[in-house]
């Protein structure tokens, strides 16, 4: 089973490594970018996420768009300030 990480961005620098960091055991991570103006998508990128720049029009919508774009049998939706624990990560490893 194919794991997807989505994460929701815009102008979030001093938060995306951090989170980046911690889903790097997914299958493929995208970021829905609603257009950073600051180094957002550059770290993203860098770090190997898919990024799709679209413009929030509602959260339900971007959420929707970023499961449309994703390719796994599983997604997971993060908050650029969150962290996925070692604990939780261990738990969808070994469920997945």
């Amino acid at each position: 089973m194919k794991l997807s990480v989505v994460i929701l961005t815009s102008d979030e620098e001093k938060n995306i490594s951090g989170c980046l960091k911690s889903v790097s055991f997914a299958d493929e991570v995208i970021v829905i970018d609603d257009g950073s103006t600051d180094a957002t998508v550059t770290i993203a990128q860098k770090m190997g996420a898919r990024v799709y720049t679209r413009k929030l029009d509602d959260f339900a919508s971007q959420r929707n768009y970023g499961l449309s774009v994703a390719t796994g049998d599983w997604v997971l939706f993060v908050d650029a300030d969150e962290r996925v624990s070692k604990n939780l990560r261990n738990e969808i490893v070994f469920s997945v």
